[in-house]
This record gives structure tokens, sequence and C-alpha cells, in this order.
């Protein structure tokens, strides 16, 4: 009897209202997002940087975009299954800054559909995502990139580890910066932990937005100089 009043309780408690548009719809059950929003969700589609994963609106024979080519990042390749647009900005600013946890299940199934709507087989030895320093832990109380990475692990099976790749210098926040100060911001503020574990592996970092690269080329270029084999970028957002 309990069994079925909880979860009638639990509706009336919590209703099952769009965390974007506030609608009703009995698909938020399941993640936080109705199905109109679902559809609003601005994937990344092909040609695809061959580095940072980023639709290529300019032509170049390398198969980069202009940012890459002015700037190569750290990392050997990247997928980005969004595009940092509406309302892909509100989402990920409440997800990051106003405690919206829920919303991994909604990026795991955004993860998901672009996994399948591009028969991707994504294989690595791990996924690392990009630490936050402790500091910061403690006033957000968890780190978004580890949030999107254990959806990553259930949908690819790729282990997760959170423990080699650390932040152990407190920055201003990149995103209060300005391109060029954002790479001199970044530098050495990482370092690895157990590099033995990372010797002549390939590794997936995870990260909730691509902007300039910075954060992600500095973490990867520690990686691989502590002898990762090969590092890629899985981002949920790209700008």
């Amino acid at each position: 009897m309990l069994n079925k009043i909880i979860p009638g309780l639990i509706d009336l408690i919590f209703p099952l209202n769009c965390a974007l548009c506030g609608r009703f719809d009995p698909a938020t059950k399941e993640q936080p997002l109705c199905r109109n929003c679902l559809e609003q969700i601005p994937y990344t589609h092909p040609p695809f940087c061959l580095k940072c994963g980023r639709n290529i609106r300019t032509y170049s024979e390398q198969g980069l975009c202009p940012d890459c080519i002015l700037q190569p990042p750290g990392f050997d390749g990247a997928w980005a299954f969004t595009r940092y647009e509406p309302p892909m900005t509100n989402l990920i600013r409440t997800f990051k800054f106003h405690n919206k946890t829920s919303l991994r299940k909604t990026f795991t199934h955004i993860a998901r559909s672009f996994i399948e709507r591009y028969s991707l087989k994504l294989a690595a030895d791990m996924l690392i995502p990009i630490p936050v320093h402790p500091v910061r832990l403690r006033e957000r109380g968890y780190n978004q990139s580890e949030l999107l990475a254990h959806g990553l692990a259930e949908l690819t099976g790729i282990p997760l580890e959170t423990h080699i790749l650390k932040k152990h210098r407190l920055i201003p926040r990149q995103s209060d910066l300005k391109r060029k100060e954002r790479w001199t911001n970044i530098q050495g503020a990482f370092r690895i932990e157990n590099s033995s574990l990372i010797k002549n592996r390939h590794i997936f970092l995870v990260d909730d937005l691509l902007t300039t690269g910075a954060t992600a080329s500095v973490a990867a270029n520690a990686l691989k100089q502590a002898g990762a084999a090969n590092v890629e970028l899985i981002a949920l957002s790209a700008a």
C-alpha cells in the first residue's frame, strides 16, 4: 500500500514541472526538461573541427576551425555535444551556479542522443573530469564536470578516475577574464598524482564548457607531460 501512496505524495510535493519553461510534463519524472524544451537543444552538427569538435563555418584544408589554426589546443581532439547558446546558456549556468544538480540527467540524455545521432564509438582507458580547487568545491558543494563524467561513464563503460588530476592553485574564475588572460591565468594550476596510472594511456578529459580551450589545454598538457599517450576532450557545450 505504501509503495503506491509514497510516489503519489512525492508528485504532489515536487510537481513534474520543466526546469526551463516551468510547464507541467510527465517526462520530467525521468529528467528535468519537458519534451518541447528538449527539442530546443542546439546540438553541434558537422562538419566538425578535427581538434575542438566545433562546427566549422569557415573551410580550411587542415579540417580545423580558425581558432584552432590560430592557437592549437593542447588536447588531441574533442567532441562538444551542443553549441553554447540558448537554452544551453541558461541550463549550464543553473547547473553550475544554482545547485540544480538534477540537470545532470538531462545532460546524460543529451550525450546519449549525440552519440547515437553520429554513431560514435567512444573508447578510452579512462575518463578524467576537469577538477575544481578544494576552496571552490567547498563553496559550490560539487564539481559539475565530475557529475557529467559519471553520466558518461554509465553510457560508455569507460572507467572514471577522480584522484589523478588535481587543481592545486586557486585562481580567479576563468569566466571573469578575457581570452588572453585566461591562458595566463590557468598556467601551472594542475598537478598529477599517481602518474604511473596514466602512462601510455588514452584519456578523455570531461568538462562542462569549452570556450577558449585554455583550461582543457593546460590540463591535457599536464597529463601528457606525466606520460599519457593521448588526451581528448568531451565537453557538454562549446562557445
